[in-house]
C-alpha cells in the first residue's frame, strides 16, 4: 500500500509528474523512458534506457511474473534511481507498471488505451480519457484523478508517451 504523499494530504497541487512506458524495439528487447514535466508539459528531466533483451534463464525462473520483474525491477526502477528528481505522480501506459508503486514509493496511475478496454470501464474519465488510479485508498485515488484532470487542462495524458517514444526511437536511430 502506498501512503498518502505530503502533498496529498495537504491536498496541493502536482508541480511534477512522471511519465514512463516501456516499448518493443524489434529484434534488441525492450527499452524504458521515464520523461518527468511540469503540469504544464514542459519537460524537467529525460531518462532512456538501451534495449534490455529478454534472459532465457531468467524467463524460466521467474516464469508467469517474468515481465513484470524485466519491466519493473530491470528498467523501470533503473530509470527512477537515474532521475535526480523524483515525480510525486507517475502515470503509465503499461499496466505491468502498476506495481512499480511498491519499488518507488509514488503513486501510479494507468492511462486506459484502447489496447486496455477492460481498463477503460473501471477507469475514472480524465477528459477524453480514462485512468486506473489507486484503489486501496479513497484520498490517495481522489487526489491522483484530480491532478490528472488539471494535467488534462494543459496536454492530454497521451501526449508526454508519444514524446518518450519519439525519443527513444531517436536514441536508437543515432546508436546504430
Amino acid at each position: 500500500m502506498i501512503a498518502v504523499s505530503e502533498n496529498a494530504e495537504r491536498n496541493q497541487p502536482v508541480d511534477r509528474f512522471g511519465f514512463i512506458t516501456i516499448i518493443d524495439v524489434p529484434e534488441l528487447g525492450y527499452a524504458g523512458g521515464l520523461l518527468i514535466v511540469s503540469p504544464t508539459g514542459r519537460p524537467i528531466e529525460f531518462h532512456c534506457t538501451p534495449p534490455v533483451s529478454e534472459n532465457r534463464t531468467q524467463r524460466i525462473l521467474y516464469g508467469q511474473t517474468y515481465r513484470g520483474f524485466l519491466f519493473n525491477d530491470q528498467i523501470a526502477s533503473s530509470l527512477v534511481e537515474k532521475s535526480k528528481l523524483r515525480p510525486q505522480l507517475l502515470v503509465t501506459d503499461r499496466v505491468e507498471l502498476l506495481s512499480l508503486a511498491e519499488i518507488v514509493n509514488a503513486p501510479v496511475a494507468l492511462l486506459c488505451g484502447p489496447e486496455n478496454p477492460v481498463n477503460r470501464v473501471t477507469g475514472v474519465p480524465v477528459g477524453d480519457e480514462h485512468i486506473v488510479a489507486p484503489e486501496d485508498n479513497s484520498d490517495l485515488k481522489s487526489w491522483v484523478t484530480k491532478a490528472c484532470i488539471e494535467f488534462t487542462k494543459s496536454l492530454p495524458l497521451v501526449e508526454p508517451f508519444e514524446r518518450i517514444q519519439s525519443a527513444i526511437e531517436e536514441a536508437q536511430s543515432v546508436a546504430r
